[in-house]
């Protein structure tokens, strides 16, 4: 029973790291010999998170030839935005009357960690406190299945073209972290129609 604790561990730890590896790494393509040098790990882990990950969408195993990391079609790419928009702006305004000063200022924190993250050049931290600050917002109004989403949505839009692209484009990440500025303030001067318009513009830019 321990060993077989064990081996769901590593499958999953294995699937953590090939999944961060797409998103904020510079490589398309790989292969399981690279993946079982690279984590130390054995193949028996590896392969069975490849395969979870060829199910969910994000790679494709060639026979032969390797371990390709798909890109998102535009359609794709565009529906999951409209997914986000209808999910965070309803909860915004659910939140309106939620919304404690602590929040504002946990919010802000949030914020301030993006900024150092980006003076810093940490692409990994920026995004993940991007994420943390959309995730904030659906936390206050507290709805399970629409916090599920949201990540699952997330994780979908972030394939390896997709990081790879914001993480050479400097100038967009640093509009990025004054959209959020722009919102918190909006929030912070309770008009929320405002924070909701300036939070749709910004998921939209996602679209191609």
């Amino acid at each position: 029973m321990i060993q077989e604790k064990g081996k769901m561990l590593l499958k999953d730890q294995a699937y953590q790291k090939i999944k961060e590896k797409m998103i904020g790494g510079e490589e398309e393509y790989t292969s399981e010999n690279n993946l079982v040098l690279e984590m130390g790990m054995s193949r028996t882990p590896i392969r069975e998170a490849l395969n979870r990950l060829q199910h969910e969408g994000f790679l494709k195993i060639l026979p032969n030839r390797g371990i390709v990391f798909t890109e998102l079609l535009t359609e794709e790419r565009n529906e999951l935005v409209d997914m986000r928009v209808a999910v965070e702006t309803y909860s915004l305004r659910q939140a309106a009357d939620r919304i404690k000063e602590d929040d504002i200022k946990e919010l802000s924190r949030i914020i301030e960690l993006q900024e150092e993250a980006y003076r810093a050049g940490d692409f990994a931290s920026l995004l993940e406190n991007d994420a943390l600050f959309h995730h904030y917002l659906l936390e206050i109004v507290g709805n399970g299945q629409f916090i599920k989403m949201y990540r699952q949505v997330r994780e979908r839009q972030f394939t390896v073209r997709a990081g790879k692209w914001l993480k050479h484009q400097p100038d967009v990440l640093q509009i990025f972290i004054e959209e959020h500025r722009t919102i918190l303030n909006a929030i912070v001067q309770k008009d929320i129609p405002a924070a909701i318009q300036y939070l749709t513009e910004h998921l939209e830019k996602g679209k191609l």
